[in-house]
């Protein structure tokens, strides 16, 4: 029997998320130029402009790698869309093409999915090129970019060098905070790459949940999983029972766990935000009444309700608790370890390896390979006191 080729549906994921690492390098790069330019406004104006190129070239490899992303979600859950018998790559790729239409519904899921997405790497290039021009041109907020600007531009005024002998120290700033594309409701500045990660991966997992809620038309229970430790946002929601359409008169409308986004809307999925939260690993599981005893089913309608089991009720133990808390330490554990990989790679470029897995394995056993990274991202002059 001939053997069973696979073709990732992370593909374009990970084609993206390399995307943004590139873009946002290739922007500190640019910036970094203008350390040998005299003529401040002149040079300025004409990084921005290229600056402004940099993330028009990114926006137009995300529409052709997006659609493909999320569209792949939907067709994989087809076998012989997953699976071609002796083809090569590009056949396999036109398989899904040719292995399932998609519903109306499908479509208008992966159209928002898309939609939603773009226009979050829009607003993040906006928001990139405001930072870099109003901190080269002039910048009013108060922000880390305009401390550093302000305090380094006088020292070097002060001793008589020029003003613009200060950018060196505006691109450390750079190179160690990242280039700003997003800042939370927190405070905390994203970077335009690991800004650029998060909605990617939030998209891609979307995607993945709802080509399997949207598989059968005729299906309109489903279960929000139940895990072992979770956080607080999605305790209360899990393990109960939704209605898709939000018509059901027995179960919650599926729209107010994921969001409503205009909350006098209608309850369905066009009306919410497709997902619990960002980066959410709840899955969704369709549920029947079929095979169940009139109590157990009375039960489970009892603990979906919001007015029997309001949302307010923490159901979780300390012990649960506790194990989210461990698991969220490791994960902040995880996210300085990527931002320390992403500043090496910005800084050392292919010195460094290209994956985050290999970087990490080498930091894990402190070898001399990792060593050697330290010493040279030190003597680039980028250290800051923490790796």
């Amino acid at each position: 029997m001939p053997e069973l080729k696979k073709v990732s549906n992370t593909e374009e994921l990970e084609k993206l998320i390399a995307l943004f690492l590139k873009a946002e390098t290739d922007i500190i790069n640019e910036i970094g130029r203008l350390r040998s330019m005299g003529n401040v406004d002149y040079h300025a104006v004409a990084a921005l402009e290229r600056v402004q190129r940099i993330l028009h070239g990114l926006e137009n490899d995300c529409w052709d790698y997006v659609p493909k992303m999320v569209e792949k979600q939907f067709y994989v859950r087809v076998p012989e869309a997953r699976c071609i018998a002796g083809e090569t790559a590009e056949k396999h790729i036109a398989g899904y093409k040719n292995a399932a239409v998609l519903t109306s519904d499908q479509y208008a899921v992966v159209d928002k999915l898309v939609q939603n997405l773009m226009g979050e790497i829009t607003a993040a290039n906006v928001t990139v090129m405001s930072t870099l021009q109003n901190a080269l041109i002039g910048r009013p907020e108060a922000d880390v970019y305009r401390q550093a600007g302000l305090e380094a531009t006088a020292s070097m005024q002060a001793a008589g060098k020029g003003a613009y002998k200060a950018l060196p120290e505006f691109i450390k700033v750079l190179r160690r905070e990242g280039v700003t594309a997003f800042v939370d409701k927190a405070g905390r500045s994203w970077s335009l790459h690991t800004y650029g990660s998060m909605v990617l991966r939030t998209t891609s997992r979307q995607a993945e949940v709802l080509a399997g809620l949207t598989a059968d038309p005729e299906q309109d229970l489903y279960q929000i999983s139940s895990h072992g430790s979770t956080c607080a946002i999605c305790a209360p929601l899990e393990g109960r029972v939704y209605s898709r359409s939000g018509k059901d008169p027995d179960f919650p409308p599926l729209a107010a766990a994921f969001g409503k986004v205009d909350p006098a809307g209608p309850d369905d999925l066009a009306n919410s935000y497709l997902n619990i939260h960002p980066n959410c690993l709840h899955v969704l599981l369709p549920w029947s009444p079929a095979g169940r005893t009139e109590k157990e089913i009375e039960k489970v309608k009892r603990f979906s309700s919001f007015r029997t089991n309001p949302l307010s009720i923490d159901p979780r133990t300390q012990k649960q608790i506790d194990a989210y808390r461990k698991k969220e330490e490791a994960r902040a554990k995880w996210l300085r370890e990527y931002r320390q990989w992403e500043r090496y790679r910005m800084t050392l470029g292919d010195k460094v390896p290209r994956t985050f897995t290999t970087f990490q394995k080498h930091k894990l056993a402190n070898d001399e390979k990792y060593k050697a990274w330290k010493k040279q991202y030190r003597e680039a002059g980028r250290e800051t006191g923490s790796d």
